[in-house]
């Protein structure tokens, strides 16, 4: 049974189909040929599958990221970083990894991140001295971060597939976040190191920083609002999310950046993407409620288990290793929920804890957004630089490389993912 439920599905994607109909199609046809339930279970479980308050959170968080995006804050958060370390050799380039980071908390969005920070730094390091498949690179993986530190849809979407705390699953991705910026950081020298790069010798005046932070204080300030408040328990990352919307409107309508066809326009980007994002969801709790009525994870654990052996190594080399290589075939959303319900529980039938495997499967599928032949963020550096495909893929090894070095270590060492949700009753 399992294994016509796969075939079914695998079918669909092979010939085209979008996956979330891929999904819904072969959840219904399944259901249809082993008559295990009627087909109104279909529609119970897709409408129960969006029943969720959690939910809210992904058009909200979405709609905050576009708000950002129009109204130019990106620029404010690169003057105010390039005014701190803009004297390093190599500074542009770590002004890059630090202005994505500090977006990624805004958006959530690696194609959002990459979008705007990309249309400012990538020309600016390359007039540096950077080569353009270098900065094409470091930008489509900087931008990764976007999913990873809070607030994450893909770790929402996890967290509501598996039933796991958002709040924890947000807090266990702040450290493996910020370890992946810094490996960056030290790849960005690395690979720098006999490029002709031109180095600021101007020293910036206390009086510049000051005027700098200054416009770039109320941007600084919405990740400790959505941050702090999830963390500190003042809100939940729905009430967040809400937070950071009005937050950004009025931002917004400070600046003056934000007229009524910038807002429909957030409004329409929003709406598109949320409706992708819920109608995945939703498929997925009818493809969700099929294994676990059919019990096919559970036989699949026992099977796999015992060939382990309880050898976790081997479990997180294969886990790694799926994901990987399904990272490079297919959006990261998708595949948390078909494959989460199918993998994560052999893990924790390991005794592995449930938020570090959580963070770590969620990392590796976001590699997947600079591997070829999807990668999402390569194809936003493409339609940004105008670069052929194969030289941003080759400008983006080094940085996939520190990356993967900084999952591994995640992996190594669990307290990197686990030490700040352990805060957490």
């Amino acid at each position: 049974m399992g294994a016509l439920l796969f075939v079914l599905l695998l079918g669909f994607i092979f010939v085209g189909l979008p996956i979330g109909f891929s999904i819904l199609l072969s959840s219904t046809m399944f259901l249809q040929i082993t008559s295990l339930k009627p087909l109104i279970v279909v529609a119970q479980k897709l409408a129960l599958g969006l029943d969720s308050a959690s939910l809210l959170a992904i058009p909200l968080f979405t709609l905050m990221g576009y708000i950002m995006e129009q109204c130019g804050l990106s620029k404010r958060l690169v003057d105010w970083v390039y005014a701190m370390f803009g004297r390093f050799r190599g500074a542009m380039g770590i002004v890059t990894i630090i202005c994505c980071t500090i977006f990624a908390a805004l958006s959530g969005s690696g194609p959002a991140t990459v979008a705007a920070i990309g249309s400012i730094l990538i020309p600016a390091m390359i007039e540096n001295g950077y080569e353009k498949k270098t900065a094409a690179g470091l930008t489509a993986m900087a931008g990764a971060l976007g999913p990873i530190i809070p607030p994450s849809i893909i770790m929402i979407v996890y967290a509501t597939t598996m039933n796991v705390s958002i709040t924890k699953m947000f807090m266990g991705g702040v450290l493996p976040g910020l370890l992946i910026a810094l490996c960056l950081c030290v790849a960005n020298v690395f690979v720098t190191k006999k490029m002709p790069l031109i180095v600021n010798t101007e020293k910036t005046s206390i009086k510049e920083i000051l005027r700098v932070t200054w416009k770039a204080l109320p941007t600084l300030f919405l990740p400790i609002l959505i941050l702090g408040g999830i963390y500190g328990g003042i809100f939940t990352p729905t009430e967040s999310a809400t937070a950071g919307v009005v937050y950004s409107l009025i931002l917004a309508l400070i600046y003056k950046k934000l007229s009524v066809k910038t807002f429909v326009e957030s409004l329409k980007k929003t709406i598109i993407t949320s409706a992708m994002i819920c109608f995945l969801i939703g498929s997925a709790a009818v493809f969700c409620w099929i294994l676990s009525t059919t019990q096919i994870p559970a036989k699949i654990a026992n099977y796999v288990v015992p060939l382990l052996d309880g050898n976790v190594v081997l479990y997180w080399i294969l886990l790694v290793g799926i994901l990987m290589f399904i990272g490079c075939l297919m959006e990261g959303l998708a595949s948390v929920v078909m494959l989460a319900p199918v993998l994560a529980p052999i893990g924790l039938a390991m005794g592995i804890n449930e938020i570090q495997l959580g963070v770590v499967f969620c990392i590796t599928l976001i590699v997947g957004f600079v591997t070829p032949p999807f990668g999402a963020n390569l194809f936003t550096v493409v339609g940004l630089t105008k670069q052929p495909f194969g030289d941003v893929v080759v400008g983006v090894l080094p940085f996939l490389i520190a990356t993967f070095i900084a999952l591994i270590l995640c992996i190594i060492f669990p307290p990197i993912v686990t030490f700040l949700p352990g805060l957490v009753a």
